[in-house]
């Protein structure tokens, strides 16, 4: 044998040796992924820096906080100065606190570590609070591989086509094996790459296959989310109005028949500064005379609508955390049903700050059997006053969302026109429609108008100037009857329209009757909406109240 030709042999028996020494002995191997895998819905994110993400402390896995943020419907908080820690699911709030304190909701827990802290960064145990924050977790030490998953989000699941499929580290042929599967094996598909699937096995290994080498792909639903009511009125649908109390609350013994109303709210409670303080306008007199009539009572929860001191409290967990105690703690004590948030003229940056408020304030409230709703404005361009609420999410959480499908043309507005015209709040309804459930929804009506004054600008006679005022219905009826107007039908808006002239001015008026009234409750059967909602009880006649309950009745 020619000595070239012995080295060439040699060669190829050491290339078949090494060939298969990998085949047979690659498995027993572990082989590090280094990688945080974290799966939602249709996005998966892999961060490569486990070391950095993941620490092992006391058999407990810790993560990084902020790795948890905006992902597996997470809102995530943290205040550097006080070191609070705040993860919010969407039906549970996990708070870590400095002195090693940690709730769940409002109640402290023995069952979770603390956090705890590498270079300053706050580190959670995951572990721990997976199952609270609807997490699947799947963790393996010794390949370095973290998975979390939504279990709220569906998975697809896929068999092994045959026996000994080989699931490799890599999406190469040449890649060492990680894991081998036996027919029919079931695997769940983590993401397509090609002609690569990339799968987590039953053992809790993440590699690849061939497309071929699977089959049988299923779809399977993750956990049904309750995403409902807590309460609803055991007949029909809901009938709400708000009470305006302002420096005092109403003498109930004047106030008539109400017909058909189940749910009232009173402007009471209102956040006076960033520390979470609040005032309230409670009366014993009254929460007697409402539960005697059978109501549910919902007090209004106010941020003053203002946007600087809604800025500053939802910064400090702390303040969040007082507010909602103290809120909790009134409902509590004087027995009432719930709450109804009315935070108005928010900053846009805040937007995911009130949704984390909200998530925050409902857990606590649901916790206790009470319902939590919400007043959200018809979507429109104003950053404060429609933009602020990211209102997919806040239905989610909430008991209810009341549309307030009024305030079209506002007090201040440059242009006389309709307070709430049928062709806008049906165009409200819908966009609302396209993003919460119409079981949670409550359409807000008015039982107001303005009154509309124009006179040409002294400075630019081509302008016109224009003035308006509030008024209730029965104010309106008396202008008609002292001025001797006739009121014509406006098609377009779907209300009686009046229009005259005294003093120099033009007075225009959309007029709120039970004509428009009952068109604005047909919205509620035609949508099967949850109810409606009148601000405010006083600015009605009498016969609202039977126009409303008849018209809510005749739902086919």
């Amino acid at each position: 044998m020619k000595k070239n030709d012995f080295y060439i042999i040699l060669g190829c028996l050491m290339l078949l040796i090494g060939f298969i020494f990998t085949k047979h002995y690659a498995l027993a191997a572990p082989i590090e992924n280094n990688e945080v895998i974290i799966k939602d819905g249709e996005q998966m994110i892999i961060y490569e820096d486990y070391d950095e993400i993941v620490k092992i402390e006391n058999n407990n896995v810790y993560i990084d906080l902020y790795t948890l943020s905006k992902h597996l419907n997470l809102l995530v908080d943290y205040d550097e100065n006080n070191k609070i820690a705040v993860i919010a699911s969407s039906n549970k709030i996990i708070r870590f606190y400095q002195n090693k304190k940690v709730k769940i909701n409002q109640k402290i827990t023995m069952n979770i570590s603390p956090m705890v802290f590498v270079n300053e960064r706050p580190f959670v145990p995951i572990n721990q609070i997976a199952e609270h924050l609807n997490i699947k977790y799947n963790f393996i030490e010794e390949k370095k591989l973290l998975l979390l998953e939504n279990q709220y989000e569906k998975i697809i699941t896929a068999k092994a086509a045959k026996d000994n499929v080989n699931v490799r580290f890599k999406p190469t042929s040449w890649s060492l094996e990680d894991d081998l599967l036996k027919e029919n094996e079931k695997v769940e598909i983590l993401k397509k790459e090609g002609k690569w699937i990339k799968i987590l096995t039953p053992r809790g290994k993440i590699g690849y296959v061939k497309e071929y080498e699977l089959k049988d792909e299923e779809e399977i639903l993750g956990v049904v989310r309750e995403n409902k009511p807590i309460w609803k009125p055991e007949k029909g649908k809901i009938m709400l109005t708000w009470e305006h109390v302002h420096k005092s609350n109403p003498d109930t013994s004047i106030i008539g028949e109400l017909k058909g109303l189940n749910v009232i709210s009173p402007t009471w409670i209102t956040l006076t500064d960033a520390s979470g303080k609040i005032n309230h306008k409670i009366s014993k007199d009254y929460i007697d005379w409402a539960k005697n009539r059978g109501y549910k009572i919902w007090p209004v929860f106010t941020n003053n609508f203002d946007p600087k001191l809604t800025n500053e409290f939802f910064k400090n967990p702390s303040a969040r955390e007082k507010a909602i105690d103290e809120v909790l703690k009134l409902v509590k004590e004087n027995y009432l049903d719930g709450i109804n948030i009315d935070f108005e003229n928010v900053y846009l940056k805040d937007k995911e700050k009130l949704v984390l408020f909200v998530r925050e304030l409902t857990s606590a409230f649901h916790e206790n059997g009470l319902i939590v709703s919400i007043d959200v404005t018809v979507k429109g361009g104003s950053e404060n006053w429609s933009q602020c609420y990211d209102r997919a999410a806040l239905g989610e959480v909430v008991d209810y969302v009341v549309l307030m499908a009024y305030d079209e043309h506002w007090g201040s507005s440059p242009i006389s026109g309709s307070v709430a015209s049928m062709g806008w709040v049906e165009k409200g309804i819908n966009g609302l429609l396209e993003e919460v459930s119409p079981q949670k929804l409550i359409l807000g009506v008015p039982f107001y108008t303005r009154i509309w004054m124009e006179k040409p600008s002294v400075k630019n006679p081509d302008k016109i100037e224009v003035k308006s005022k509030a008024a209730g219905m029965e104010t309106i009826n008396e202008i008609l009857k002292i001025n001797d107007i006739v009121k014509v039908w406006d098609e377009k808006s779907g209300q009686n329209y009046v229009e005259y002239n005294e003093n120099d001015l033009v007075y225009k008026i959309w007029i709120e009757d039970g004509q428009s009234m009952k068109l604005r409750a047909d919205f509620v059967n035609k949508y099967n909406l949850a109810g409606i909602g009148a601000w405010r009880r006083g600015f009605e006649t009498e016969d609202m109240w039977n126009i409303i309950n008849e018209t809510l009745r005749e739902r086919p």
